[in-house]
């Protein structure tokens, strides 16, 4: 867990009007990355966690936080089924949103 992403998630999102369902996934997949904002956690295990009643909930806020430049997303399969994507936090963005820049 990185308590240094998580920090800023709070202010850079906050800052910038992100929709708090967007703010909810962001905030899981910082807790669950390292300082470089790289994690992989389940969409399910996600959902559970933030409240969500469905899964499509956190795919479309993946997609639209992807679009808008706040992380990037690797599809993976191992022996033709697929896995846990990898999500990388675009650390950058972030320091530059929680200093009021984004």
């Amino acid at each position: 867990m990185s308590s240094k992403l998580h920090g800023l998630v709070w202010e850079g999102c906050a800052f910038t009007g992100m929709i708090l369902s967007r703010v909810a996934v962001m905030a899981r997949l910082a807790d669950y990355s390292n300082d470089e904002g790289v994690s992989w956690p389940a969409i399910e295990t996600i959902r559970r966690q933030i409240g969500a009643r469905s899964e499509s909930t956190v795919k479309s806020a993946i997609a639209e936080l992807a679009k808008e430049g706040w992380l990037t997303k690797e599809e993976r399969k191992v022996g033709g089924r697929n896995v846990s994507n990898i999500y990388r936090l675009n650390v950058e963005k972030l320091e530059a949103a929680a200093a009021g820049g984004a």
